[in-house]
């Protein structure tokens, strides 16, 4: 496979950054004709740079990466940090829907076609793919671990 395109950004782990890297996936798609999955892309991000923002513990400072690769089959995301902390996917809240958070991983999973963890020496890394020309409702919605 080879990469036809490739973008990279880097974000201050601060709550401002979820909404700077939503408007930049979204953006993205646009640019790269993506919209098939643009809102698909913008949530993912949005999620998994909030996990990486709220609830991973590093030094004041870190940034968070996300990186985007497009090929002739897919396009594949992934949100790099530098903090403690594995993300697993949560059970679901005995408040349900009124619960706040626990719920991020779970949507990736339900929008991509395929998602996973990839553990770094410092921090991890959490991906996601899109399979070109294919809808996300139709995603096999599994988690993966690489």
């Amino acid at each position: 496979m080879t990469i036809q395109r490739m973008k990279m950004a880097h974000y201050r782990r601060y709550r401002p950054a979820v909404v700077i890297a939503r408007t930049h996936a979204r953006e993205l798609a646009e640019k790269w004709e993506l919209t098939e999955v643009r809102d698909y892309l913008e949530l993912a991000v949005s999620e998994l740079v909030t996990n990486a923002v709220v609830h991973g513990r590093a030094a004041k400072g870190s940034r968070v990466t996300v990186t985007y690769r497009l090929d002739e089959e897919r396009l594949w995301a992934e949100v790099r940090d530098w903090a403690s902390g594995m993300p697993k996917i949560s059970r679901p809240s005995p408040r349900g829907m009124y619960a706040d958070g626990g719920r991020g991983l779970r949507v990736v999973a339900a929008i991509t076609d395929r998602w996973g963890v990839i553990p770094r020496v410092i921090g991890k890394s959490v991906w996601f793919e899109f399979k070109r020309n294919s809808a996300p409702a139709d995603a096999t919605c599994r988690g993966e671990t690489s």
